[in-house]
């Protein structure tokens, strides 16, 4: 009963929030929450609906170029902010036209509790339950900085230790405190700080795939560090992970004809995590870019297992969550990525090579892959990166990758829409690869917008 009580207090207060113009002013109101014990804010955190859901990384996928969406579809779309975000409006005070961000929104909804959480976890006496404790503790640490990272991502630029304009970071469940926007580096430091402290915490593997772990914040501290283009740390990260666990799912033990084909806690789900799919994402909604659908061979089974054909056209089946949510979670194939990138950039060709070859003959027909040689750094990085497209599709990873390749020198991407027979095209480092923050948070705590 009194993990009933607890959920359902969470739910309201999650309502409450809801109903509110800004997502940074709101305080948790402690008397509707009120556990006291190491299991009363474990089963907090096991709201999955709440900490593993989020409305938060979707706009990132419907921003990327791996889909377009048809003049009359695009000319159906209900929401006036969705069709802003796909087509790169300039923003300004009618980017959202009065809907506001659900990302925005959700994340902060999401941080309110979390710091709830680690400052009630840190009024209970460790020794109760120093296991218990401990996992309570790093959970809320990953999670507040999964979800800061999730603002990081949409909100602001490629990484730049010199950009002032980072996100207001939320670190306690007090209204009171002044919220202004940190800079980039202090907030990718902050988010840093929090997932090392909560390796030091969590369990290397965990009770079940909803829950953190210690193999998930290193494969979250190499998916950060590396787009911070910190290549050695990235490394180093998904290093740790693989040698916990290398254990890729084989696709050939898949059935290509089924509507769900994965099992969405399979073995190379670290963390799971999923978005309820923006309408833009839905299947009747989207299709899939021609050039990017075209370069997966007749043998690569992603092919089957990821599309399927709808009114002629291709559309996104489905990946690690089934085809009305994607995943965002963490896997050991991300992993895998960002270790033979990584490699490739510190000149370690064979050993990049290696890793690239193992991961890639799971994802074609038996027998069917031709191993790749990583002869020439330029060539064998243009590789990865395209295969980390196309194995990463829907994780709504893309949008972060363009923006630090087209930081550097190298692999620049220019994105490309078509609407109404008029081309819009968007440029490298254009300032509209960042999403503005909603206007009414502006007035409520004034801070620098995002330049469109």
């Amino acid at each position: 009963m009194k993990t009933y009580m607890l959920i359902l207090a969470v739910l309201g207060l999650s309502a409450m929030i809801a109903c509110s113009s800004s997502w940074l002013n709101i305080k948790p109101d402690q008397s509707l929450v009120v556990p006291k014990s190491v299991v009363d804010y474990q089963a907090w955190l096991d709201n999955t609906a709440k900490f593993n859901n989020s409305n938060s990384f979707g706009n990132m996928e419907v921003s990327a170029d791996n889909l377009y969406v048809p003049d009359a579809t695009f000319n159906g779309l209900s929401s006036a902010a969705a069709r802003n975000m796909y087509t790169w409006a300039k923003g300004g005070d009618d980017f959202y036209q009065g809907e506001g961000s659900a990302s925005w929104g959700d994340a902060y909804d999401k941080l309110l509790q979390v710091n709830a959480i680690i400052e009630g976890i840190d009024k209970v006496q460790r020794d109760s339950d120093p296991a218990g404790w401990d996992n309570v503790k790093g959970s809320a640490l990953f999670f507040r900085a999964f979800y800061h990272y999730a603002l990081l991502a949409e909100f602001c630029g490629a990484y730049d230790e010199s950009d002032p304009l980072g996100i207001p970071i939320k670190n306690t469940a007090n209204v009171n405190d002044k919220m202004l926007r940190s800079s980039l580096k202090q907030s990718y430091e902050y988010v840093l700080s929090d997932l090392d402290a909560a390796t030091k915490l969590l369990p290397l593997a965990p009770a079940n795939k909803l829950r953190p772990s210690r193999m998930a914040a290193w494969a979250l501290l190499s998916r950060i560090n590396l787009a911070m283009s910190n290549y050695a740390t990235a490394l180093r990260y998904a290093q740790l992970c693989l040698t916990s666990n290398d254990q890729l799912l084989d696709y050939n033990s898949l059935n290509t004809t089924a509507n769900f084909p994965f099992d969405r806690l399979n073995k190379e789900v670290i963390f799971s995590a999923y978005i309820a799919n923006p309408a833009i994402l839905s299947q009747n909604n989207h299709v899939i870019d021609s050039t990017l659908y075209g370069s997966y061979r007749p043998d690569d089974l992603r092919k089957q297992l990821f599309f399927r054909i709808n009114a002629g056209l291709p559309r996104f089946k489905g990946g690690y969550f089934g085809v009305a949510n994607c995943f965002v979670g963490l896997a050991i194939d991300e992993v895998y990525l960002n270790a033979a990138e990584c490699l490739l950039r510190r000149g370690q060709l064979a050993e990049a090579e290696n890793l690239f070859n193992k991961l890639m003959a799971t994802r074609w027909k038996t027998g069917k892959y031709i191993p790749v040689s990583f002869g020439d750094q330029t060539a064998a990085l243009g590789n990865v990166l395209e295969e980390r497209r196309k194995s990463l599709l829907f994780r709504c990873l893309r949008l972060s990758d363009i923006k630090r390749l087209n930081k550097s020198t190298d692999q620049k991407v220019t994105m490309r829409r078509k609407i109404n027979g008029n081309e819009i095209v968007l440029s490298p480092n254009d300032p509209k690869y960042v999403l503005p923050i909603p206007q009414k948070e502006l007035l409520l705590n004034p801070m620098p917008q995002n330049p469109r």
